[in-house]
């Protein structure tokens, strides 16, 4: 394994960034790049727990769902970062300041539409009542889950739940989006086979030495943003989690790369589709480690398909 490949894993695992290649291994013909507003959507949320583990609410004011309740979240804008956009959802509708604190999960219906789950805490503002009431929300509060609130969609409660269960203990440590631009969704793949005890990964020798890309097709209705990556390996068996995550949003950049985690399970080395693409050992004890505990841990991100 070559120097700059340990390097590269070695910043993945640390949750860093690493910038794209020129070209990726695996691409559409012709792909287009990701324009917020126009071929793809990013949604952000935001889950505040405070100490009386109460999740911070605000009233619709949308008149599809007016009244009922749910999480502060909505759609980002263009040239905002992940995590500006949510501050902003946040402030905007339920006027207080936050800090976000990790990635929950990641929710994906393709390349044109994803989800950003965060944990943050409250910094400062001013809860907002029903006298602020505007076109964001009409009023702000704090839910002790039991009492009744008239919800827009029960799909906050399992998202609610995750936010507890990690506080209590945190599946994964903390990961939040690195300032990194790409053009397009790209799924940087560390792909991990145990072979008679030895640890192999699949690198990319297209240039030089570095783990492979895969451009995702942002056409609507083009499935699950990870079914290239078990095309690529004949459908192989494999558990899948993010490592990281890098956007930067701006002209050219509205799209994301997930650093992405696979291990395959029970099987032999096998066959990829793509040419470019060999294993290679790790020979570097301390990566083997760091390797093995993620694995025996599942200390990943879940990407929710």
């Amino acid at each position: 394994m070559s120097r700059r490949l340990e390097e590269e894993l070695t910043i993945l695992l640390d949750g860093g960034a690493v910038p794209l290649p020129d070209k990726c291994d695996v691409a559409p013909e012709s792909p287009r790049p990701l324009r917020l507003k126009h071929n793809v959507c990013y949604i952000v949320v935001g889950i505040l727990l405070n100490d009386q583990d109460e999740v911070l609410m605000m009233q619709e004011a949308k008149a599809e769902c007016r009244g009922r309740w749910y999480l502060p979240a909505g759609r980002l804008e263009r040239g905002e970062s992940l995590v500006d956009g949510l501050c902003r959802e946040v402030a905007e509708e339920t006027g207080l300041l936050c800090q976000p604190l990790t990635l929950l999960l990641v929710e994906e219906r393709g390349a044109s539409w994803v989800r950003f789950v965060f944990l943050a805490q409250e910094t400062g503002g001013v809860l907002k009542s029903s006298a602020s009431a505007d076109k964001e929300s009409l009023q702000a509060s704090w839910w002790d889950r039991v009492s009744q609130l008239p919800l827009r969609c029960r799909d906050i409660l399992p998202l609610i739940q995750r936010a507890l269960d990690y506080r209590r203990l945190p599946s994964h440590p903390s990961i939040l989006p690195q300032l990194c631009p790409s053009p397009f969704l790209v799924l940087r793949l560390l792909l991990v086979c145990i072979v008679s005890g030895e640890i192999q990964i699949l690198q990319s020798s297209a240039d030089s030495a570095r783990l492979p890309t895969i451009v995702c097709d942002a056409r609507r209705g083009g499935g699950s943003i990870l079914n290239p990556l078990f095309y690529l390996l004949h459908d192989a068996y494999m558990s899948c989690g993010i490592l990281g995550v890098q956007h930067q949003g701006g002209d050219d950049a509205d799209g994301v790369c997930f650093n992405i985690m696979g291990v395959l399970h029970d099987c032999e080395l096998p066959v990829v589709r793509t040419g470019g693409l060999s294993w290679v050992a790790v020979e570097d004890e301390a990566l083997k480690n760091r390797l093995e505990q993620v694995m025996k841990n599942n200390t990943m991100l879940p990407l929710c398909s």
